[in-house]
């Protein structure tokens, strides 16, 4: 019997309250949303993730509410639907922020890098956010495919910045010679593209990586070329394994046209699972965690995924995402439109999305889950799980990270750098040839 592979299991967070769409549970005695702004939240998280033998923690971030719901943030305040926004870059070693210059990203990372000793890892996002592009001066995002084109050229000057700026053996500090740094091993990056340009010495000697684990989201056509050309772990949506695995044969295939190894691309579709002693322990969970979500919020989050103001539909009237211009998320688009017998109203969407969205949700004992897990291990062809828990409570750590504790395929694992821990699944794309030509000192 071949062996099974070992599956990873990240932590999925989001510094605000509502999480990743569990909007609604803070209504749970004990829940920890509002302690969010605390640095004790995130002391607990880090040792819960290292007790359960998580891989990482995986942060998603947004700039500023969702405002595009009855033309104000009000449901997104009153349900906290991702509000009191921390920066995950200030807390901990995984970010998902963007900056608006890919200079202050190369050193950000690298610095990141460094002082980690190498556990940063980045999951770049392609803002859809007409409030974020207002935060940041903008009057409206950017067109899905030209971001998706920036995109590329961002990601070709920081790999720039980390792998070309400082060859190996740059940092000497030889104190008998005199010479801190070999300037024969130290150049200038130029670069010049449509979207970006930068001529900048690098900001860093060579960090313990170079460059950082890359995340990346995104299934659409342009979102996924992004993804098979950069990404290494691939979150992705999809509430089946044969639902997901056209997705991930898709991606794999792009990064094998990249000139890349095909199975170094790993895929992290989302879980949510509600485990009990019992089945019927489980299903309790379960519904007591479904009366909480919060449909309005769930609406303030999908209009802005979609770009629409879904309050000027009616609440219980069949809505078809043909009925109007839609330019947002490529991915939410389809999947309400993936069964076309399936009648949805704003308010069973905004419910929908209020509860996780469509993430994998199975109910049930230990024994049950496992099961789901190597069914989506098998069918799915993934490589593990973001699991985003519907709700945090001291001093009971989530369920699942006791049955993922006491699992007999579960190890410890050692203090490595987060690249040496993923390197059964790393690509080692980033040679000087695969980087824009970086100009030599002079």
């Amino acid at each position: 019997m071949a062996p099974k592979k070992q599956l990873h299991f990240n932590f999925f967070e989001m510094a605000c309250t509502g999480a990743h769409m569990a909007i609604g549970q803070w209504k749970t005695p004990g829940d920890l949303q509002e302690k969010k702004d605390t640095l004790e939240y995130y002391l607990w998280l880090a040792k819960l993730a290292e007790k359960g033998k998580i891989s990482c923690i995986f942060f998603a971030d947004v700039y500023g509410a969702e405002d595009l719901y009855e033309g104000s943030a009000k449901a997104c305040y009153e349900t906290a639907s991702g509000v009191g926004w921390m920066d995950p870059l200030a807390l901990v070693s995984g970010m998902a922020a963007v900056t608006k210059n890919p200079f202050i990203m190369a050193r950000t990372a690298a610095t990141l890098d460094h002082v980690t000793q190498g556990r940063f890892a980045w999951n770049v996002v392609t803002s859809y956010s007409g409030t974020a592009a207002r935060a940041m001066g903008k009057s409206e995002a950017t067109e899905h495919d030209t971001r998706y084109d920036a995109a590329h050229e961002y990601m070709e000057l920081v790999y720039s910045m980390w792998e070309g700026s400082h060859e190996d053996g740059a940092k000497v500090f030889n104190r008998e010679t005199g010479q801190a740094y070999d300037w024969d091993k130290v150049h200038k990056v130029t670069f010049k593209g449509k979207h970006h340009n930068s001529e900048a010495w690098g900001p860093s000697h060579a960090s313990p990586q170079r460059t950082p684990v890359i995340f990346q989201a995104g299934s659409s056509k342009a979102g996924a070329e992004f993804a098979g050309k950069h990404g290494e772990a691939i979150f992705m949506g999809g509430n089946k394994p044969a639902t997901a695995a056209p997705t991930v044969q898709r991606i794999r295939d792009i990064a094998k046209a990249h000139g890349r190894d095909p199975n170094h691309v790993k895929f992290f579709p989302q879980i949510t699972p509600f485990i009990g002693r019992t089945l019927e322990e489980a299903q309790e969970k379960y519904r007591k965690a479904l009366a909480n979500a919060d449909y309005r919020g769930g609406l303030a989050k999908l209009s802005n995924y979609l770009g629409i103001d879904l309050s000027q539909f009616p609440l219980d009237e069949p809505f078809k995402m043909d009925d109007t211009k839609i330019n947002g998320i490529q991915t939410m688009i389809n999947i309400f439109k993936r069964d076309p017998t399936k009648v949805w109203t704003p308010r069973l969407m905004g419910q929908q999305m209020a509860f996780m969205g469509f993430a994998q949700m199975p109910v049930g004992t230990p024994d049950m889950i496992a099961d789901v897990i190597e069914e989506w291990a098998e069918e799915g062809s993934i490589d593990g799980f973001n699991v985003a828990c519907m709700m945090l409570r001291i001093p009971s750590p989530p369920p699942f990270l006791q049955f993922h504790a006491n699992s007999p395929n579960s190890r410890r694992q050692q203090p490595n750098q987060l690249r040496r821990y993923f390197s059964q699944f790393l690509d080692p794309k980033h040679g000087l040839t695969y980087l824009p030509q970086i100009s030599s000192n002079s």
